[in-house]
């Protein structure tokens, strides 16, 4: 009998190139200037009001603060944040909270 190497899950990834981030289910942000936020990968709203959305990711809680924002459309694993971005912070280990 052959014995399975430790993380040979990680050898079908490579051959299958698909990235990490995406094998993991990692939250991907992708900020367009101050004006546009894209979030992949997230788990649900926790706030949304127009200075500040929260959102909980596998990463932590995300916390986007402005002005005017606005969930401009969204899947349940894609999200399009509009509106004049001042900061963005990520925090704790994804528990809600």
């Amino acid at each position: 009998m052959k014995k399975r190497k430790a993380g040979s899950g990680a050898g079908v990834m490579e051959i299958l190139q698909i990235p990490p981030d995406l094998a993991k289910k990692d939250c991907i942000l992708t900020l367009c200037g101050r004006g546009e936020l894209y979030i992949e990968n997230y788990r649900k709203i926790l706030e949304y009001k127009e200075d500040r959305i929260r959102i909980l990711t596998r990463n932590g809680r995300l916390s986007v603060e402005g002005a005017d924002l606005a969930i401009a459309s969204y899947t349940g694993e894609e999200m399009y944040v509009t509106g004049r971005i001042r900061s963005l912070a990520i925090d704790g280990a994804g528990r809600e909270g």
